[in-house]
């Protein structure tokens, strides 16, 4: 046989074997990496934590059956780049998804969301304590963020913390969002809520934007029926033109709120702080809770009436004078002779 004839038989014989090489090789990469390994019998939720490594995540998806080896899930991220930008949070990883789909689903960081209701009143402790309780944040550093002077200054806030800024309403959140993701989202909310209120405003009541807020998050506290938000502001609003105390409960129990079991009594009343509107007259020093949206357009449009005065009728509504002899009838016929006839 000649030289030529040799070379050319093996030349042959090494592309088959190359051929061959490769077509067990796509084989085992289709059946390893793109069809679903059948060890799934139901949706699973995998959660990967902030610090968690690539190596981490794949021994936990091959645990679960999800993949059927680490090491070419692992090869395969790096090849991709998710290992440089893989994203804290849960996935939802089904039974019908390969460990391609499962390795696509990370790196686009679908991650799965949760709506999270944070309801109309609630104040800044309530809020760290709501989403604490439900893994989204650490309270520590939830509560040390929202009176970080250089983070409120990103929004234009000028104050003590952001009491009043975390906008009231259902949010959509995962567990690998961070703290400052969080309030940004609530922060950024209760602004384009305020400027649509604002833009809908046909009256002015001469108070600032911090103002309103501070005596929105009063009504917030002191309304229980929707109809009556704006007379309610219209008495706060009233009694501040005539340098009257606002003489309001809600504001004296949000200045002593680490020390309140949810009895008042005169020596609250009494109490100093600068949230105490019976002892010191104007607003109270800043929001005593995030107001929503009816507050909010309470404050901006208060209520055409000369009311000073309401008391609770113990139903969710209030009696309103204008006078304080009117009032105290009213207080004696909803409160004093109610306890009387106990």
């Amino acid at each position: 046989m000649s030289l030529i004839k040799k070379i050319i038989k093996w030349f042959l014989t090494i592309t088959l074997i190359i051929i061959v090489l490769v077509g067990i090789a796509s084989a085992v990469v289709y059946k390893m990496f793109l069809l679903p390994t059948g060890n799934m019998k139901e949706p699973v939720v995998v959660r990967i934590k902030k610090g968690d490594t690539l190596m981490k995540t794949a021994v936990n998806l091959k645990e679960l059956g999800a993949i059927y080896d680490e090491r070419v899930f692992i090869a395969a991220a790096r090849i991709v780049g998710v290992e440089r930008t893989i994203r804290t949070g849960e996935y939802e990883i089904t039974p019908e998804m390969s460990p391609k789909d499962i390795l696509f689903l990370i790196l686009t960081g679908r991650v799965v969301e949760y709506p999270v209701t944070i309801p109309e009143g609630y104040n800044i402790y309530q809020i760290s304590e709501l989403l604490g309780g439900l893994e989204f944040v650490d309270e520590a550093i939830f509560l040390s963020l929202i009176e970080d002077k250089g983070f409120m200054a990103k929004f234009g806030i000028d104050a003590s913390n952001m009491e009043g800024y975390l906008f009231p309403d259902t949010y959509n959140l995962n567990l690998g969002m961070e703290e400052k993701e969080i309030v940004t989202l609530l922060v950024r909310r209760h602004f384009v809520v305020v400027e649509e209120e604002k833009a809908k405003s046909e009256t002015s009541s001469g108070l600032t934007d911090y103002e309103i807020l501070i005596l929105a998050s009063i009504v917030e506290k002191e309304a229980r029926a929707d109809d009556e938000r704006p007379l309610i502001s219209a008495v706060f609003i009233n009694r501040l033109n005539i340098r009257m105390k606002l003489d309001s409960c809600a504001t004296v129990i949000y200045g002593m709120w680490d020390d309140f079991n949810g009895n008042l009594t005169r020596a609250h009343l009494e109490k100093m702080t600068p949230y105490n509107t019976y002892l010191f007259s104007g607003l109270p020093k800043g929001p005593i809770c995030n107001p929503g949206r009816a507050a909010i357009r309470a404050a901006l449009n208060p209520a055409d009436c000369n009311y000073l005065y309401f008391v609770s009728k113990n139903d969710g509504t209030h009696y309103f004078s204008a006078s304080l002899s009117e009032h105290n009838r009213a207080v004696y016929l909803y409160q004093k002779l109610r306890r009387y006839r106990k």
